[in-house]
């Protein structure tokens, strides 16, 4: 089994390429769900119902409804910090691996270029994200959607990702960003294999991070690709899904 998590804003239906790829529907148990607050799923109120535990807690739901054993999970941008809610949450007896991508769980301390031009634009997209405004958060996603690919994606497609983010609804989203942000110490428990796929048009601090923990954990697997961003799996995806083949492979015999 391959349990995809998403990201912020966004829904199972960023993993289409993925799960509308035949070879790997074959041959692999492909899982994907909406988190809480996103897409189809619910959207409670209460601010608590968006703690890291519960959703641990939502990740084990997941992995118990489908029977899945040894399942190699693969997180993108916030789904990496859920990713590890459930590591610290319930450990990795169930995990044969664990691919990265947009993100790295904060394994790292989360860093932005000093000197970064976007910098400035990205904090008031934030901001709008935020705000009770409907008109604002539809700015945002507007300008959201355009930053997830590093070559413009069509138009078509550009909408569908505003839509979705428009489904998260403001106080869930408020609710998520009051949370611990700091897994440094999970780094040594992950005694699995995991990969860290990483566009090379992303956070560049974020690359350098990764490059440190590929050099110093020999479990630790980088791959970079070239022209990407911030969604390599969506932007370059017979690459990616090649490559989640071979590390799905190679994770389950060694946990076998």
């Amino acid at each position: 089994p391959i349990l995809f998590v998403h990201g912020g804003s966004q829904a199972a239906r960023a993993w289409a390429k993925q799960l509308n790829d035949r070879r790997l529907a074959a041959d692999f148990h492909l899982i994907a769900f909406d988190l809480r607050g996103h897409g189809a799923s619910g959207k409670p109120w209460q601010a608590e119902a968006y703690s890291a535990d519960t959703f641990a807690g939502d990740i084990k739901a997941v992995i118990e409804a489908t029977t899945a054993r040894k399942v190699v999970l693969v997180a993108w941008s916030y789904g990496t910090l859920v990713a590890m809610d459930y590591v610290r949450e319930f450990g990795v007896s169930d995990i044969a691996g664990i691919i990265l991508t947009g993100a790295l769980g904060a394994l790292r301390p989360f860093k932005m270029p000093t000197e970064d031009p976007n910098a400035a634009e990205f904090a008031r997209t934030r901001e709008l994200q935020l705000s009770p405004s409907l008109v604002d958060n539809i700015r945002a996603s507007e300008r959201m959607a355009k930053w997830l690919t590093a070559t413009p994606m069509s138009a078509e497609e550009q909408r569908l990702f505003e839509a979705i983010s428009l489904m998260f609804p403001g106080y869930a989203r408020r609710a998520m960003v009051q949370r611990r942000v700091d897994n440094q110490d999970l780094l040594e428990r992950l005694r699995l294999p995991l990969l860290l796929s990483l566009g090379e048009e992303d956070n560049p601090m974020q690359l350098e991070d990764g490059a440190v923990m590929a050099a110093t954990h020999p479990r630790i697997g980088l791959s970079v690709y070239e022209g990407a961003g911030h969604s390599v799996f969506f932007e370059q995806p017979q690459r990616f899904n090649a490559e989640l083949r071979k590390f799905t492979q190679q994770a389950r015999s060694m946990s076998d």
